[in-house]
């Protein structure tokens, strides 16, 4: 668990290759999701892989700010925070993914005129 809370210290080597294969799989997601069709299986293929590369991304980046940035005698507290927001940004993102139009389709609908 002391791996998981502290990710970006804790984990070693094994956290830094997370996040270095984050950072590969969100690189090569973005332009598949841009450029695939709507409702195609390279749509949903990306869809889900953001939906492990966002919060795997963003937890060991946040904790690498909780390390940094705050005391001691706060870390500890940030970091189950930022594991609850890791855990909801990615049921949030499988929420959207399983019973919603996907990730991928409810950003372009960002930029798309409303009928």
């Amino acid at each position: 668990m002391q791996r998981i809370l502290a990710a970006d210290t804790a984990a070693g080597h094994a956290g830094l290759k997370a996040h270095e294969y984050g950072n590969i799989a969100l690189a090569g997601a973005t332009p598949a999701a841009i450029f695939a069709s709507k409702g195609s299986i390279l749509q949903k293929t990306a869809d889900f892989v953001f939906s492990l590369a966002i919060p795997v991304h963003s937890h060991i980046a946040m904790n690498a700010v909780v390390t940094d940035y705050l005391p001691k005698a706060a870390q500890g507290p940030a970091r189950f925070g930022v594991l609850g927001m890791s855990v909801v940004t990615y049921l949030g993102i499988m929420k959207m993914n399983l019973s919603g139009p996907g990730l991928t389709e409810t950003v372009k609908g960002l930029w798309r005129p409303q009928k």
